[in-house]
């Protein structure tokens, strides 16, 4: 298999993840997270995107937020932009400024949405 596009993907290790908080109809704090098979999974497919000739860069894990492995929700990316998300709950927008860091480290742009409104990344705006 050969990717025909995304062949650049930003991905964060689930050395945190878990389910620490409940903010939408899918998360349940009595349902946590088996860390090993996270891991697995995770590798799983971090492998399976370079066999397909992708490239993946990662993210530093942060403690206390777990939900940063969902990097599709970071922001959006326009060419050298990169457009930071504004999250609606505050534990998903303690995230922001290690993303910014990241984009802003390696040349990107920063643009950021004025405060007020939200940006969610990917599942805002595509279709």
């Amino acid at each position: 298999m050969n990717l025909e596009w995304g062949k650049r993907y930003l991905m964060c290790p689930p050395a945190h993840f878990g389910v620490l908080y409940e903010i939408n109809p899918w998360m349940h704090r009595e349902v946590p997270a088996d860390p090993e098979r996270t891991q697995a999974q995770w590798d799983g497919l971090v492998a399976t995107l370079r066999e397909a000739g992708a490239e993946v860069e990662t993210l530093d894990p942060v403690e206390g937020l777990p939900d940063m492995v969902f990097t599709a929700n970071a922001g959006i990316v326009d060419g050298e932009k990169f457009v930071v998300s504004r999250f609606l709950h505050p534990e998903r927008a303690a995230e922001e400024p290690y993303y910014a860091k990241w984009f802003g480290e390696r040349g990107f742009d920063l643009v950021e949405f004025p405060s007020g409104l939200r940006l969610e990344g990917a599942g805002d705006v595509l279709p």
